[in-house]
């Protein structure tokens, strides 16, 4: 790799410059070791082919990265292997990414981002090859920045919004033109960068009445995720409003009816497999306890947002199999 001489943490690379290796797996080196713990894979083998720039910018690390068709994951065992959290903010410049993460499975489009957390596995997926940025970022950085960002991992951001823009802009201009000759302060531009994804995520909230009233309907799904008969009508009869007015607060609020209970119903799953008392109950009847009336259904949500199977995550967490 080759440092280049503005910025010590600045680096360029391409599958050309890794010969020795399979594409593939040399890009599968480097992402692990540059940027976060974690497995790639693509069909294309010695066709597969991909570049990295990064530029740092104070404690903000911008990896620019040109790609093709390949598939990303990150496992319960990588996140436990991090010494510090970090988030990735994905911009997507070209190409279509996949993303599986946090109990949230969404498309991101072309000038939209997304929020990831390394404490938690994923799985992103580039069908048409990409062109995309990834700032890695401590946890601590962007809190100063950010209300509690925790409460947009792997949600869709930037999509229609004003702001996203001009975030778009600087970003695109530091891809297209880089920094080694930047007259601005790299201090100055990470102000900026963490100004306008302040502006990005920081979205005023509903009114006082529909953040209560999406409060309760939070706890209403969270009293009655159990029963297989739950749907959104049964919660808005019970709060005595419309489905349609149900779905527009929890909308308005950043999640959806299914996410929320989906979430919900993986936590106690979670809960009830790492859990030694309850290691002879069958994964089957765990599924159904947690108000999954399909256990392939809640094995395949559960393995997409944990990077392992049921059975897999209570060995991992209790030493107990039980299959059936």
């Amino acid at each position: 790799m080759i440092a280049a001489p503005s910025e010590t943490r600045d680096r360029k690379w391409s599958t050309r410059d890794a010969s020795h290796l399979q594409p593939i797996n040399a890009f599968n080196a480097m992402v692990s070791a540059e940027i976060a713990e974690m497995s790639v894979h693509s069909e294309l083998n010695s066709a597969f082919s991909a570049s990295w720039v990064r530029y740092g910018l104070g404690p903000v690390d911008l990896n620019f990265l040109q790609c093709a068709a390949q598939k990303t994951s990150r496992s319960i065992e990588m996140t436990s292997r991090d010494k510090k959290p970090f988030f990735e903010f994905l911009f997507a410049r070209e190409g279509r990414i996949l993303v599986s993460h946090h109990g949230e499975s969404t498309i991101v489009h072309p000038g939209s981002f997304i929020l990831l957390s390394d404490r938690y596995p994923y799985t992103l997926e580039f069908p048409d090859g990409s062109n995309c940025l990834t700032a890695h970022m401590p946890e601590d950085w962007l809190s100063t920045w950010v209300a509690d960002p925790h409460r947009l991992i792997g949600k869709p951001l930037g999509a229609g919004d004003v702001w996203a823009r001009p975030l778009t802009g600087l970003l695109t201009a530091v891809a297209d033109s880089g920094l080694e000759t930047s007259s601005v302060p790299r201090f100055v531009l990470a102000d900026q960068f963490g100004a306008l994804c302040s502006l990005i995520m920081n979205q005023p909230s509903a009114d006082k009445h529909d953040s209560e009233l999406a409060k309760r309907i939070k706890e209403g799904i969270l009293e009655h995720h159990q029963s297989h008969m739950l749907s959104p009508s049964v919660i808005a009869n019970e709060m005595a409003i419309s489905t349609r007015h149900l779905h527009r607060v929890l909308s308005s609020s950043g999640t959806s009816f299914s996410s929320l209970l989906t979430s919900i119903r993986l936590e106690r799953a979670v809960r009830l497999l790492a859990n030694p008392m309850h290691g002879k109950v069958s994964i089957g009847e765990i599924s159904w306890l947690c108000g999954f009336v399909d256990q392939s259904h809640f094995a395949r949500l559960f393995k997409a947002a944990y990077g392992a199977t049921p059975s897999q995550y209570r060995t991992q967490h209790c030493g107990k199999s039980v299959e059936h």
